[in-house]
């Protein structure tokens, strides 16, 4: 096993809409995933799974923090790839 996480994400937060409406989906998520790790998501309707995987997939853009994928910076406050 390597000491690289395939997946490392530090404080990534992601909303959606503006002002009243505003909905936090994720606060400050932080995650390191190994190789060979298994991981599960548990949580209610509306706690943000789907969300935090659909931000490690790269399909949503979060609102802050950083990503690096297999070692890769992918995202820090902005894509980078």
């Amino acid at each position: 096993m390597t000491d690289l996480p395939v997946v490392e994400i530090k404080g990534i937060s992601k909303h959606f809409g503006e002002g009243p409406a505003r909905v936090d989906a994720l606060r400050e998520v932080s995650l390191d995933v190994f190789p060979g790790t298994v991981v599960a998501l548990r949580g209610p309707s509306g706690s943000g799974k789907s969300t935090l995987l659909n931000v490690i997939g790269c399909i949503l853009e979060p609102n802050s923090g950083s990503m690096r994928l297999n070692g890769e910076l992918v995202y820090d406050g902005k894509w980078l790839r």
